[in-house]
């Protein structure tokens, strides 16, 4: 694989969970993906999101869970986040992300179940 394709298999997914859920719980629901081998890294963090949910606009703290993993398991990644996820609609997004060929070394080692 040339070292422009490589890198670019490296993705960025973002989600969300709700303040309610306790941050060991978060923890869990993270540390389930990480056990599946699908994702390389997880970032945890609180934000404040304003968005529009049944005609009314909403503004709640919630978590931003953001992980590292490779395009090849994206559909893995999104049937498990669907299937544990306590939202109707869960925020789902990713990007392509460029990085060091020693971190993406670490990704390629690190996720297995392809």
């Amino acid at each position: 694989m040339n070292y422009l394709l490589q890198f670019m298999s490296v993705i960025k997914l973002v989600t969300t969970l709700p303040i309610s859920m306790k941050e060991f719980e978060v923890g869990e629901w993270a540390h389930a993906l990480l056990s599946e081998k699908i994702v390389a890294c997880i970032q945890i963090e609180k934000i404040r999101s304003m968005f529009s949910w049944e005609d009314k606009i909403n503004s709640e703290e919630e978590w931003r869970i953001t992980l590292t993993t490779k395009l090849s398991v994206i559909h893995q990644i999104i049937q498990a986040i669907h299937a544990t996820h306590p939202y109707d609609v869960p925020q789902i997004v990713w990007h392509a992300v460029n990085s060091d060929q020693n971190y993406n070394n670490w990704i390629n080692e690190v996720i297995t179940n392809e």
